[in-house]
C-alpha cells in the first residue's frame, strides 16, 4: 500500500491499489504480525494499536498523530456531558439563589404578620341588616384596607383567591347558619363577673359606667323601648347587659323643651338632675344636627363654684339633608382623647364659645379622638343599603350606624342597630365609657327635622 500525508489537512491517507488480491494478502498479513516492540535511546516507545508500526515509519510521535486525527463520536459525547453538567451547575445556583429570596421575603412576611389587625381575618358569611346572605365578590367593598398594610395586603391576594373559591365551592346553607361568622372585628367580651362586681360596689357602678370601658374588651348591651302608659310619646330607654341581664342606668327625654333634652339616671323611675343617681345629660340645637354629652355638673350660668362646673364628654353631628334626596346618615363623633392611667382630657367650658367643637373648628386636634359612621353599601337585589353587623341586627332602620376611625374602616368601636320594634343592640369598646357610648346612640334616636 503507498500513503500520502496531506500537510493541510495533517490527515493521513490511503490510496487503494487496483489489485484487490494483494490488499486483502497485505491485511491479512498486517493482522497476523504481532505488536512489535522498539527502543530509542533510553526510552521505550510501545506500539499498542493495530496499524500503527506500518504508519509510524517516519518516527513521529503517537500523541501528535493521535491530536491530528479527526473526533471519535465518544469525544463528541463526552464534550456534551460536560456542557449539560455546566448547565446544570449553573441552574442549580440560580435555584439557590431565588430559594434565599423567598425564604427572606417569608421571613418579613412573617414578621408582618403578627402586626395585623383583627379586621384582616376572614369572612366565611357575610351578613347583611336584612337578614341575608351577600355575594362573597362585595367582601372586598366591605372590608378596607388602610395605609399601612397595603404592603401585607399585596402578599395575601392569593389567599383571598383561595378563600373566594371555597366560599363558591360550599353548598347552601340554612337561614340559621348564614348568620354565623367567624370573623368578629371585636375583641373579646368583658367578663360579666367583673360588671357584676362594679355595679355592687359602693359607687353603685357611677366609677364603671363614667370611665372608659377597659382596654382589649368588649361590652354587650341591650336597649329596651319603653312605651307603656304616659311614655307612649316620650318613650323612655333603658340599658340591660346582653349577658346576664345586668341593669346599669336609663334615658328619657325632657317635656315641654324647645330643643331636645334626655336625661340619663341610674335609676329606672327617676329623671331628676338633683338625685344622687343623675349620670349627665344630652342637649341637641333646634334643627338636630349636633349634639352635646355632658356629665352631671352643673351649667357655668347658672354656677360659681368652677369645679362643680359640667364636663362636655363628646359633640356629635350629623350632615344637612335639607334640599338632597334620602339617603342613609352621615355622622361625626368627637370624645376627649384617654390619656395615661385611663383619664380623658378635660373640657370644662367657662364660656358659650368653648368646647370641644370649638377647638376642632380651629384645629386644636391634639386631644380629640374622632369617629365617623361607616358608609353602608347599595345592594342592588334587595334595592337597600346594607352594613355587616355580625349577627347582631335584625331589622333594617335609619338609626343603624357602626363608629370606625376615618383612616381605618376595618376596626369598629361602637355599633348599633335594631332587634325589633322595642329592643336594640349596643356593642362598645375602649375608649369609649358607657355612658358615652349610650349617649350617642340617645342622638340616633332622637327625630331630626333637617335629616329626616
Amino acid at each position: 500500500m503507498n500513503r500520502k500525508n496531506s500537510e493541510e489537512d495533517g490527515i493521513i491517507q490511503f490510496e487503494e491499489d487496483d489489485n484487490q488480491q494483494n490488499n486483502y494478502q497485505n491485511q491479512k498479513n498486517v493482522k497476523q504480525q504481532p505488536m512489535k516492540f522498539r527502543k530509542e535511546s533510553e526510552d521505550e516507545e510501545i506500539i499498542h494499536e493495530p496499524g500503527m508500526q506500518q504508519i509510524n515509519q517516519q518516527e513521529q510521535d503517537l500523541n501528535t498523530l493521535r491530536l491530528n486525527r479527526p473526533q471519535t463520536s465518544a469525544l463528541q459525547m463526552k464534550i456534551q456531558q460536560q456542557q449539560q453538567e455546566q448547565q446544570s451547575q449553573y441552574q442549580d445556583n440560580q435555584f439557590e439563589q431565588i430559594q434565599q429570596r423567598n425564604e427572606h421575603q417569608s421571613e418579613e412576611s412573617s414578621k408582618n404578620s403578627a402586626e395585623r389587625d383583627i379586621d384582616n381575618q376572614s369572612i366565611v358569611n357575610f351578613q347583611s341588616e336584612l337578614g341575608e346572605q351577600v355575594d362573597a365578590e362585595d367582601i372586598n367593598q366591605q372590608v378596607q384596607p388602610t395605609i399601612f398594610q397595603q404592603q401585607r395586603i399585596e402578599n395575601n391576594q392569593q389567599q383571598s383567591q383561595l378563600q373566594e373559591s371555597q366560599l363558591q365551592q360550599q353548598p347552601s346553607q340554612s337561614s340559621n347558619t348564614q348568620r354565623q361568622v367567624s370573623a368578629n372585628p371585636f375583641p373579646p367580651k368583658l367578663e360579666i363577673t367583673y360588671v357584676q362586681e362594679q355595679m355592687n360596689g359602693q359607687d353603685k357602678g357611677r366609677a364603671f359606667l363614667t370611665t372608659p370601658l377597659k382596654q382589649d374588651r368588649t361590652l354587650q348591651c341591650q336597649i329596651q323601648r319603653d312605651k307603656s302608659g304616659l311614655a307612649r310619646l316620650y318613650p323612655v330607654y333603658h340599658v340591660y347587659t346582653t349577658d346576664g341581664n345586668i341593669y346599669l342606668f336609663s334615658a328619657k327625654k325632657v317635656v315641654m323643651n324647645t330643643t331636645s333634652n334626655y336625661v340619663i339616671s341610674m335609676d329606672k323611675k327617676e329623671f331628676s338632675t338633683r338625685k344622687p343617681c343623675f349620670l349627665g345629660k344630652v342637649r341637641s340645637n333646634f334643627l338636630g344636627t349636633e349634639f352635646i354629652l355632658w356629665d352631671e355638673g352643673k351649667n357655668f350660668k347658672k354656677c360659681k363654684d368652677t369645679s362643680q362646673i359640667r364636663n362636655q364628654l363628646g359633640v356629635v353631628f350629623y350632615e344637612s339633608h335639607i334640599m338632597q334626596n334620602k339617603c342613609p346618615r352621615k355622622m361625626k363623633v368627637l370624645i376627649p382623647k384617654v390619656g395615661e392611667m385611663n383619664i380623658p382630657k378635660i373640657f370644662q367650658p367657662l364660656h358659650s364659645k368653648e368646647g370641644i367643637q370649638y377647638d376642632y373648628q380651629y384645629n386644636k386636634r391634639e386631644f380629640i379622638e374622632e369617629f365617623v359612621n361607616k358608609p353602608p353599601r347599595w345592594d342592588t337585589k334587595m334595592k337597600a343599603h346594607v352594613l355587616n353587623f355580625y349577627g347582631r341586627v335584625d331589622q333594617p332602620s335609619v338609626k343603624n350606624f357602626q363608629l370606625v376611625n376615618p383612616e381605618n374602616h376595618q376596626f369598629i368601636y361602637l355599633q348599633f342597630g335594631r332587634v325589633n320594634d322595642l329592643q336594640f343592640n349596643v356593642d362598645f369598646c375602649f375608649p369609649l365609657s358607657p355612658l358615652q357610648a349610650f349617649q350617642i346612640c340617645v342622638t340616633s334616636f332622637d327625630f331630626k327635622f333637617a335629616c329626616e
